[in-house]
């Protein structure tokens, strides 16, 4: 139980590190080229860390009235959340976080984004850098490392009670592979057993998974387990290319952010809240064949006829 209270401690604080300045950048730690905040929807990215000065990035990333990086490091305790990609020339398909973050900037063009990076499988971070978020412009949370305790899932379940009108993107935690690999799973007979602390069927809370992690799965287990399935952008009208993302539950998270962030492009009243937010998102994607429950997303953006 103590345990749990310092998680809900952790919640139902904004993170009391200002923007302004707590904490030294590591020497590697590079910060932002000078430059204006990007405008447009925020989606804050929480993961293990990001190249935000790569070029695919750079020019979305959320800045303060200083031009200074709106983003957090809770492994360094800095404002520069920077962790160099793990791609090589020699392996040009490494999949890492910036790969994601650079997915999701790219999916919903208009929009900026804020970097969190902690520690993988830690909840009190987790707790914290949500507690940061709601601190920021972003109104949606995606978060790309695995929610495989029930600790982790724990934080997001009371944060989605907590901030309801922020939407939560989380990746599924699928069951083992239990057969060959197969195309999207069909429905089937078999039993499922969803966890006690499963995420689904929270309004502000959408569950995705990447098309790939589903193959070769119990398609009954899938389906007791995901929200969406995502594909690569435009795949259900043209070919998409090799290795398109998501090729990993991470960027399908980054994909669905950017879907969502899409649904409000342009609102007069604003971006879509919470679970307005989640159901747009749904209600853009189609109804899986065979099991409408679960929804296939391709994370176009469109809006007014014109590709976002």
């Amino acid at each position: 139980m103590t345990g749990c209270r310092g998680l809900r401690r952790a919640l139902g604080a904004v993170a009391l590190i200002a923007l302004s300045g707590m904490g030294t950048a590591l020497a590697a730690d590079p910060r932002l080229p000078p430059g204006q905040d990007p405008g447009g929807q925020a989606i804050a990215f929480i993961s293990g860390g990001i190249d935000y000065a790569s070029e695919r990035i750079v020019s979305r990333v959320a800045r303060d009235g200083e031009g200074e990086i709106i983003g957090w490091d809770f492994v360094d305790n800095d404002r520069f959340p920077y962790v160099a990609t793990t791609a090589t020339p020699a392996d040009p398909e490494a999949v890492d976080a910036t790969s994601a973050a650079a997915a999701l900037v790219q999916a919903y063009a208009h929009g900026r984004m804020v970097p969190v990076r902690i520690a993988s499988g830690d909840p009190m971070a987790l707790a914290r850098a949500i507690g940061f978020v709601t601190g920021t412009p972003a109104r949606i949370v995606a978060i790309g490392v695995p929610l495989s305790s029930p600790d982790m899932r724990r934080v997001v379940r009371e944060a989605s009670q907590r901030f309801r009108d922020h939407l939560f993107v989380v990746a599924a935690d699928l069951p083992e592979r239990t057969s060959a690999k197969s195309d999207v799973p069909v429905p089937e007979t078999a039993d499922a057993t969803p966890a006690a602390d499963t995420l689904m069927n929270l309004g502000n809370v959408l569950v995705v998974a990447a098309a790939p992690s589903v193959d070769g799965r119990r398609a009954a287990s899938v389906l007791d387990a995901v929200d969406m399935i995502v594909v690569p952008r435009g795949s259900t009208m043209f070919v998409a290319p090799p290795a398109a993302p998501p090729r990993n539950d991470v960027e399908a998270v980054a994909l669905a952010s950017a879907s969502a962030a899409c649904q409000g492009h342009g609102r007069p009243d604003g971006a879509l809240l919470g679970s307005a937010a989640k159901a747009a998102t749904l209600d853009a994607a189609r109804p899986l064949e065979g099991n409408r429950a679960v929804r296939l997303l391709d994370p176009m953006c469109w809006y007014g006829g014109k590709r976002m």
